[in-house]
């Protein structure tokens, strides 16, 4: 039984990449804490869209305020460390504060999936911020908090105190929970019973088929089309961001990394977070791909044809600005060395006839050829690359 991304956008008001991109995570989470019904589901959808503002934010926004400053040394959040009270912070849909917390939420989920699978939060909190994580620490404390029975028992007042502490933002988790209700099929003042709905079966092969393509990590795949659409000039290898099994997986999980480099973000969500916030971080990713345009272009196994496009994206059809033509004309005179030795007007070197003709035709067709072929196209059927 799996919540399907358009039922966690209806119910948590989020963006349909960010609900294609929790869904499967939050589907697992709640089936193994026994959120399943429509009564815990709506609740727990709509407390976690509150506290994650639609499921954006995975790690409390740091000012720091008054409250945030006396995070520090606080004994009930086992912050016993200078530097505790930020290196702690909330993280995940319910937010997990204070180390204590990290390490409590670190070991009960072992106990459920196992020591292997689980990060370790205490040394690296920062994996709590990660869409798995968020949505299974979301649902591990939701369920060690009751928060099944009194969702069983229609006390939804009741779970935002056991989250929040007190009442805050009450008005607006009331109106998620009743579109949550909505998006669930819960009917105004009927018993809620319609059953989650289930996202369609894809049949798998025994084996994955050669020209099935790459497979793409689902973060990525789910991000891709926004990165093209605020960098455009990935555009020139991956098209509209759709068709992610057709492209090499290296070029996409490379694009990431360069930006996540570029912005020192810590996932991908914040990358596309703070581009989509500040045209300074676009402009900063946008300089990154354009650094590293000829790895992207080979990472993406574009062959010729690739680095072609991707020249062509550089110079913008300027000669002039063109690396590969600069990388030809300093090529050059390597072949007119070679042939001035060939023929034995520098060096020393005696060459036979035989030997003369051999490499005079080998390097003559290996530069001159290779530039040709890159310029004006392959020269061999099993090589060409389809026209787009």
């Amino acid at each position: 039984m799996n919540l399907i991304a358009a039922t966690v956008q209806a119910a948590t008001g989020c963006t349909p990449t960010l609900a294609a991109l929790y869904a499967p995570h939050l589907s697992d989470a709640c089936v193994a804490y026994g959120i399943t019904t429509t009564e815990r589901l709506a609740a727990f959808l709509a407390q976690i869209g509150h506290e994650s503002g639609s499921l954006k934010f995975t790690a409390e926004l740091w000012g720091p305020t008054p409250a945030q400053s006396r995070y520090e040394g606080r004994a009930d959040l086992g912050n016993n460390q200078v530097g505790d009270g930020h290196f702690f912070k909330g993280r995940g849909l319910i937010q997990v504060t204070g180390r204590f917390n990290h390490v409590k939420c670190r070991d009960r989920l072992r106990l459920k999936l196992g020591e292997h699978q689980v990060p370790d939060f205490e040394r690296v909190p920062e994996a709590l911020e990660q869409p798995r994580w968020a949505a299974w620490s979301a649902a591990e404390y939701w369920a060690s908090h009751g928060c099944n029975e009194l969702a069983d028992a229609g006390e939804f007042e009741a779970i935002t105190i056991r989250i929040n502490g007190a009442l805050n933002g009450q008005p607006d988790r009331l109106e998620r929970w009743e579109k949550a209700k909505a998006a669930l099929g819960v009917q105004p003042g009927e018993a809620p019973a319609k059953p989650v709905e289930t996202a369609p079966e894809v049949e798998q092969d025994e084996a994955p088929r050669a020209q099935k393509g790459f497979t793409v990590a689902p973060i990525l795949a789910a991000l891709l089309p926004s990165l093209v659409s605020l960098v455009p000039k990935l555009g020139a290898l991956f098209g509209s961001g759709s068709d992610v099994a057709q492209r090499n997986v290296k070029a996409v999980e490379l694009a990431f990394g360069v930006a996540k480099d570029a912005l020192q973000a810590t996932n991908e969500q914040e990358v596309i977070a703070k581009i989509q916030s500040d045209p300074a971080a676009a402009a900063v990713v946008s300089k990154a791909i354009e650094d590293n345009w000829f790895a992207l272009a080979e990472a993406g196994g574009g062959g010729i044809d690739g680095a072609r496009k991707a020249d062509a994206v550089t110079s913008g059809g300027d000669i002039r600005k063109s690396p590969s033509f600069w990388i030809g004309i300093a090529l050059l005179p390597i072949l007119y060395l070679f042939v001035l030795s060939l023929i034995g007007a520098i060096g020393s070197a005696t060459w036979s006839d035989d030997v003369r003709a051999g490499l005079a035709g080998s390097i003559t067709s290996a530069i001159l050829g290779g530039l040709v072929g890159y310029y004006f196209g392959q020269t061999t059927s099993r090589n060409r690359t389809p026209s787009t």
